[in-house]
Parts: C-alpha cells; structure tokens; sequence
C-alpha cells in the first residue's frame, strides 16, 4: 500500500502521531518507510517532519536508502536529525547524503564530521579545500597524543595544511622518542622536510624498521605531487635490490600505490628496475609478485588513458617477466578506471600478447583481461573472438571460465551458444548452459532432448538428462512430453543411482501432465523413490487428484513427507471443498497429520473450520498437541465468540495454556487485540508458576492493549516474595508497560511494597532488597531513554527512595540519567540538588554516573554546552558538585582537546578547597607524559 497509496498512508499516520508512544510509533514508522522512495518523491517535507517526531522513540535508519535525496531537498531538516541529542540519527550516512550536504557551512558540517563514525568516507565526498576547516581542528586538537593521529584522514588534508599539522603534531612531547610516530607524521611534512630524516630511516640496521620506513618515504614523495620528486625517490629506492623480501614487499606495495598521474616516461626504466630486480630475487614471495602485478596494471592503465606507448610497453615488459613465472597480473575491476575508448587501446596493445599465448594454450591473460573488463569487453570483438576459442582449451577449468565469459554479452549470447554446441553438444552439462536453453532457447530442446550429445564432458555412451530449474511454462507441449518421458525413463532405468532417481522423480513432478507418472513410483518404488513422488505430488498441477494418492500414506511412517506435500497442495484447492479434501488427515492416527489439518483449515478459511476445529480439540482422548495446535490455530477464526469460548477452556488447561502465549499481536486485527490481552492477563495470574511466567513474558508484546487490571497483576506477582519463579518476568513486564505509557506509578508502588516487606526464609538473603535492587537498575534504562521529561518521570521513585540512606546510591543515578544537555541550568541545578545524597563514600557517585553518559553523548552536544556547564559546576562548594565538573573536563578535553578553556578549570578544581577534589584533578593529566 505505501508504494501504490503513499498518500492515504501518510494521513493515516499523521493523524496518530499526535499521540503515538514509542511501541506505536515503531509501527507507524514501518508503514511510512516500507516503501521510502515512494514516500520521499510524494512528499518529502511530510517525511521529514513525521522523522523529526519519530526520532524522539527510535532511529530513523530506514531512510538512508533514500536521505540525499532527502538532503537535496531540505539539508538543514536532514542535519537537524543527524545530531539530535537523543542520538538516534547518528546511522544516517552515505556519500550520496555528504554531498548533498555540501552546501552547509563549515560550522555545520564540522559537527556532522565529528559525529559520524565513517570520518574518511565523508571527507572524500567533500571538496579537498574545505577539508582543512571541517577536519583540521580535530587532527590538531590542544591535547591529543601524536600517536593517536588518524593519518589516514590527515593524507586527506591538502598539502600544505597537511604539513603544518604535522609540523604542530611533531612539536608536542611523545613524538620525537618514538622512531613510528615520528616517521609517520614526518612523511606528511613537505619533501624537503622529510627527505633527509627518512633517507636515515631506510638506513636502519634492521629489516622491521626498514620495513616501516620505505612507506613512509614513499608517502612523504607522494605527497608532494612532483613528478622530478618521483625521480628523487626511484633513485633511493634502487637499494631494494639488496633488501631482504619483507622490506622489498613492503616497499613495492608503497610504490603500487602511487597515483598514476604522477608517472612520467622518465620513471619507466627506474620502475621496470625495480620489477625486475624483485622478480629475479631468490627470496621473492608472492607479495611482492602481486605487488609488481599491481604496478604493471597502474602502467597499463596510464599507457590507455594518456596514449603513451612507452608506459604499455613498459606494462608489457614487466607482464611478460611475470608470465615466464607463470603469474597472471590481477586486473579484477578495471573496467571501472578506464575513460571511454581505452578498452580498445588496452586490447590492440596487448592483442600480440595474447595470440601468441593462445597459440601456446596459455589463456590466463586473456580469461583475466575480459573478467576486468567485464561489459566493456562485449564490444571488442576480436577479444571474443579468442574467449571462444578458449572454450576449447585444454584444461576443463579454463574451458568453464570461457564459456561463463563466452555468455555473458547479450548482444552474442545466442550466436556464442549456438557456435559452442555445434562444436561440443557436451557443454548442455554446463549449469549456465542448460540455464539459457531452459529459460531461453527452447528452440535447442529437440536436439537435446532426442539425441545423444557426447563430447568434451560425456560419453558417446551416456544419455545425459539436463535438470531444468525454471522456463516450464516457455515450453510447447511437446517438448513437456519429451521431457517427462525421458525424465520417467532415466528414473526407471537399472543404472541410475538411488540420488539421482529421487532427483529425477522430484523433477518429474514440476512438469505439468506428469502426476501419472509421478504415481507410478508412489506405488512400484523402493523406499528412496516414494518419498521422493510423495514429495514431488506436493508441486502437481493436478493438486486434488495428487492429494487423493497423499492421503493413502498419512496413517504410516510416510506421514511425514505426505503431510508436507497435502499442506502444499491444499493451498489450490477451494475453501468450500477443504474439509472434505483433508478428511484423511482429520481421521489419521498420526499426530502430525491432524495438526496439520487443523492448521490448514484455519488459515485458509474453511466455513466449517471452527466446528472440526473445535470438536478435535474437545474429545475426551484429545492429544496434547493437538489441543495446542487448535489453541494456535484460533487466531484465524477470532471473529467467532466460539472461539473466545475455545480460548477461555484452553486457558484452564495448564498443558494447553502456553499455546495462547504463542499469538502474537501482529497475527490479529486490532479491533481484536485488547479482549486477547485481557486473556493473556489473565493468564498471568494462573497459580501454575510456569504459566504465569510465560505470560508475563508475552505481556510485554501487548502493552499498548493491555486490560484494567493488568498492572495491579504485574505488582502483585513481583512483590509475592514467596514465589521465586515469576518475580523477574514480572519486572520485565512491568518495566515494558512503563516505557510505553509513561507513568511510574506501578513502579512507585512496587518499590514501597518491597520496601516495607519484613520477608525471609531460610536459604534466601533479603529477597526483597535483591528485587528491588533489580527493579531500580533495570528502571535507570527506562529514564535514560525516556523522550521528554525524564526528570519528572523519576522524580516520584527518587522521592520514594530519599529517606534511607541505603538507597541514595540509586537515588543519585536515577536523577542524573534524567538530565538533558539542552538545558545546562536544570543539569546544574539537578547536581546541586543530589549533592545531598552524595556524602561518605557517595561522593564520587555523580561524576561516575555523569562520565558513564558522557561516553556516548559527546558526539551530539556542542563542546560549548559542556564548557557552560563544566564551569558552573566548578564554582560549588559541594565536593560531589565539583567531582562531576572534573569529570565533565576530563572526557570533553579528551574528546576536543585541551583548550585554553578546559586547562583554566582544570587549573581551578586542582585548587579546590575540598581535598578529594583536589586530590582527583591531580589525577587529569593535560598533557601525557
């Protein structure tokens, strides 16, 4: 309905999400975004304010498929969601979303990039010169390890600003006593910087720290983006002929990686050098062979899009060395690197190459150069040309490779078949052949199906039977009939194996016409061959006719395969003549087969369902199962009051009353939910442990229905101390229904019961306690996400836990999960109000319980925020005040650096006049040492 009625949806929704909950706007989300294409090309203002109201209860995550699109139209709505301080439109990325995004300022998409988990992915869907504002003060910030540097995003930075920041990173203490560190970011400062200091580094007395230094040295020349840099750095590098093969690997990996654009024709003889050099080693490993395959496809590429012969032909030397070692450089994925046209350059270059290895049988090249090509290759043909002659090759491998390469052009792939199976009709053996002629070219079946077709892959011997999949209903009568004949002969015949019979029966019974046959095994076959026609009736085209052969074996041990085959057949037949069609079923002795009529005649709706339903479940021998198969099966037939009647008997019964737990909301109507939610309370109240445990448990799926009364039961069962079995699922519920409605009054409740209870038993430590423990830790989850006014949803519980210091630890972490960023004064005015609870040993408690949050809500609250905050805190005089500001300090300097704000309170809270404030801040370093 949303692809087709996107509008009608969109009313319907808007109309209830004035008043919607969380639990309901789960679903009324899921109806606007099960089709968000829809939803965004009708109306994308409506989407983006029903998101603006839905990622208060649940992340907006559906929209990615459809959010640039989204950003093109309103960047500043799509911002809004991405940092939302509830968090729940972090997920939303994508390169498509980025750039449309790039009409922001820099502020903004500073706040989008310090957010987003995937930092590289968004920089390189940005400008390079608005990189340096949006990342740059992150890289750099005041505070931050040298170490921790992410390089890969500082690679991103234009030069320039590049080298500054690294110049900046290298001046701070822990940069210069580390060899790594100080290699790294030096390969980012300019060439003339770097060059002398890496020079020594390639110098190191041992191959790990060479190793590491070669990259460095190539990522330093690299970034000048100076080709006679290039020509420096090949001249240093012409000592890796005496390296040992993990430096030389590690090196060679460097040079692959150079951005082809920086290649001139004067580096080609310093290039296919170093090829050389490390093909000819005695140590040389199959890294440092890919690593040269890899640097001969980046000539190659360069050679086609500049039309430079030399770097081709320097792409070829260096092929040719790597072919007399019988390696075949990758080219996977070239096709997307090529400008238009260089796929005909790249064949006439290596066309030589690859007619003299035909003539040697040697395809690898050839087989490799079309898979990198992939569709760019349908249109060269003379590189088909010899694909199709590859087809013939030697080696059974390569010949399966080919003819996949041979079939892939749409434009030939008749042509290519037909040429193929004149020359060897073996290849009907090839899965993707009998595919194409199934699907395709029936005109092939006669002389498939009527002849023999030896060749590379069968016997003159053999008469090979193709198992066609799909392409039934392409085909003529005749070639059915030909089929099915050949099909039924192939099973019956003496030297067919047990598999391959049963595959050929269950074949046979895809083909239409074929039920007598079908049943000729039923009734001659061994067992392997019954089960596999009992199986192959459940696809007849003749579904009543199959079901009267079925219902013969549902009375013995074939009950199982001829169940499962009546079920499929059932579904065809009409509903008037249901009950009669099932009748074997209804009477068999076996379990199975009654379950299965009883499920059958409910969900397809047979008029006389409920009175067969209801007599099976009600006779005086009914088996268990099948009772609780009638009890699931009721929730097709809920608009009968005979059914409710079934459900209320089923409910006394505590073999059956667990079936009523399996229905779940989404298999009724709505109009019908809340009287099941009734029935599930009262289920919940049954005195057989295990059955109320279970409805609690499916309690929590019915909340937004649930009956008066239901939260009374929930209490009741979680403070009955002397029960030990439902107290858990108990809270689980009651905790569910809280989320929904908003209302702690059952909580409240409970926590005075258990509270004033005076319970004990032997072998049991303070039950009441534990569950209330429990109860509090599970209820600080339920105020953490709470969507508007956490603080007055705790206030009540934390009024009734404020007279006994033995809960103050839990008083204090229910008000400070309750605080919001967005209003710094309630947060301070919040932590001077706990303060009083924090004394003795409590003091620490709020900045601990503030820290904890603090570790996921940096990334969607301005630094500023914080600073205000932070800095209110700071001038109390309560110690427990002051301990939150610090750790308020800590995280966010770490987070964004130590700033010239952030180290004055420091400064301030290690002069504090409390001495554990002041002993704590002594413990906040700002800068490592």
């Amino acid at each position: 309905m949303s692809s087709k009625h996107i509008g009608v949806v969109f009313d319907f929704v808007e109309a209830r999400s004035g008043k919607a909950d969380r639990a309901e706007w789960r679903e009324l989300w899921a109806w606007v975004t099960a089709s968000p294409v829809a939803a965004a090309d009708h109306a994308p203002d409506r989407l983006l304010a029903l998101a603006a109201a839905a990622i208060e209860f649940m992340p907006v995550t559906s929209l990615n498929p459809i959010i640039g699109k989204l950003a093109r139209h309103d960047p500043r709505a799509v911002h809004r969601l991405m940092l939302h301080p509830s968090g729940n439109g972090r997920a939303l990325a994508g390169p498509a979303l980025w750039r449309a995004m790039r009409s922001l300022s820099d502020d903004d998409l500073r706040q989008v990039y310090l957010g987003t988990r995937s930092k590289r992915e968004f920089l390189r869907a940005l400008p390079p010169s608005r990189r340096t504002a949006i990342a740059g003060p992150d890289l750099a910030r005041p505070g931050s390890a040298p170490a921790a540097v992410d390089l890969a995003l500082l690679d991103m930075i234009p030069g320039p600003a590049r080298a500054e920041i690294a110049r900046e990173l290298l001046s701070r203490p822990g940069s210069t006593g580390i060899s790594d560190v100080t290699d790294r970011l030096t390969a980012r400062l300019t060439w003339a910087e770097a060059e002398p200091a890496l020079t020594e580094a390639i110098r190191r007395p041992t191959a790990d720290e060479r190793a590491t230094a070669y990259p460095q040295l190539v990522t330093a020349a690299v970034g000048s983006c100076d080709p006679s840099v290039i020509t420096e750095l090949l001249s240093l590098l012409a000592r890796l002929r005496n390296e040992q093969d993990p430096v030389r690997t590690s090196a060679l990996t460097a040079v692959a990686d150079i951005p082809m654009s920086l290649f001139t024709t004067d580096h080609l003889p310093g290039l296919e050098q170093l090829a050389t050099d490390a093909l000819q080693a005695r140590d040389r490993s199959w890294n440092t062979s890919n690593a040269v395959g890899r640097l001969a496809r980046t000539l190659l590429l360069r050679g086609s899009i500049t039309s430079e012969p030399a770097f081709t032909e320097a792409a070829l030397r260096i092929m040719g060395r790597l072919a007399d070692l019988s390696i075949d450089p990758n080219l996977s994925g070239l096709h997307r690197n090529l400008p238009r046209g260089a796929e005909q350059r790249i064949l006439t270059t290596l066309l030589p190459r690859l007619e003299s290895e035909a003539e040697r049988e040697r395809w690898g090249l050839c087989l490799s150069l079309a898979d990198g090509l992939a569709h760019r290759a349908f249109d060269l043909p003379v590189l088909q040309r010899l694909i199709l002659r590859a087809c013939f090759a030697s080696s059974d491998t390569t010949v399966r490779h080919a003819v996949r390469l041979a079939l892939a052009a749409p434009a030939t792939r008749d042509t290519h078949l037909d040429q193929l199976l004149a020359r060897d009709r073996s290849l009907i053996t090839l899965p993707l052949v009998q595919s194409l002629i199934g699907d395709r070219r029936t005109d092939l079946l006669d002389a498939l199906l009527n002849t023999r077709t030896p060749g590379r892959f069968l016997s003159a011997k053999v008469v090979f039977v193709p198992i066609f999949v799909t392409g039934f209903h392409r085909w003529s009568p005749h070639h059915i009939d030909r089929y099915t004949r050949l099909l039924y002969d192939y099973a019956r015949g003496r030297k067919t194996t047990p598999y391959e019979r049963a595959s050929a029966i269950r074949q046979l019974g895809r083909l239409p016409g074929s039920l007598a046959r079908v049943t000729w095994f039923v009734d001659n076959g061994e067992l392997v061959d019954v089960e596999a026609a009992l199986t192959a009736l459940g696809t007849s085209d003749e579904p009543a006719a199959a079901i009267s052969v079925l219902a013969r074996y549902v009375g013995d041990d074939r009950a199982r395969v001829a169940v499962s085959s009546i079920a499929t057949c059932a579904k065809w037949i009409a509903p008037d003549r249901l009950s009669r069609t099932v009748a074997p079923l209804l009477e068999s002795p076996k379990i199975t087969a009654r379950k299965e009529a009883i499920r059958l005649l409910a969900e397809l709706r047979a008029p006389d369902a409920l009175p067969i339903i209801a007599g099976l479940a009600t006779r005086p021998d009914a088996h268990r199962d099948v009772r609780r198969a009638a009890v699931f099966a009721t929730r097709f037939l809920l608009d009968n009051d005979q059914t409710w009647a079934l459900l209320d008997d089923a409910a006394a019964d505590v073999e059956v009353a667990g079936a009523i737990l399996d229905i779940g909301p989404a298999s009724l109507p709505v109009p019908q939910r809340k009287r099941f939610a009734a029935l599930v309370r009262d289920l919940a109240a049954a005195d057989d442990p295990r059955v109320a445990a279970a409805a609690l448990d499916t309690l929590t799926t019915w909340q937004r229905w649930w009956a008066t009364g239901t939260r009374e039961v929930i209490v009741d069962r979680l403070t009955d101390l002397e029960s030990i079995g439902t107290w858990a699922a108990a809270m689980r519920a009651l905790l569910a229904g809280v989320r929904t409605d908003g209302d702690p009054a059952a909580v409240v409740e409970a926590v005075r019961r258990l509270r004033s209870s005076d319970f004990s038993a032997v072998e049991r430590d303070i039950p009441a306690h534990q569950r209330l423990s429990k109860l509090l830790h599970w209820f600080m989850t339920v105020v953490r996400n709470h969507p508007t006014s956490p603080r007055a949803f705790s206030a009540p519980v934390v009024a009734a836990l404020a007279d006994d210091p033995t809960w103050h630890d839990q008083a204090i972490e229910l008000t400070v999960v309750a605080i919001r960023w967005t209003d710094p004064a309630g947060v301070v005015t919040t932590l001077d109000e706990v303060a009083r609870y924090a004394t003795g040993a409590l003091v620490t408690r709020p900045a601990h319980h503030l820290g904890q949050r603090l570790n996921s809500e940096l990334d969607t609250t301005p630094p500023t925020t914080f600073l205000t905050i932070s800095t209110e805190l700071a001038r109390s005089p309560a110690p427990s005040t002051a301990l939150a500001a610090l750790a308020i300090v800590d995280r966010c300097a770490g987070k964004f650096g130590w700033s010239r704000e952030w180290a004055r309170l420091l400064t301030a809270l290690r002069a504090h006049p409390d001495p554990d404030v002041r002993r704590t801040a002594h413990t906040v370093f700002m800068a490592p040492e």
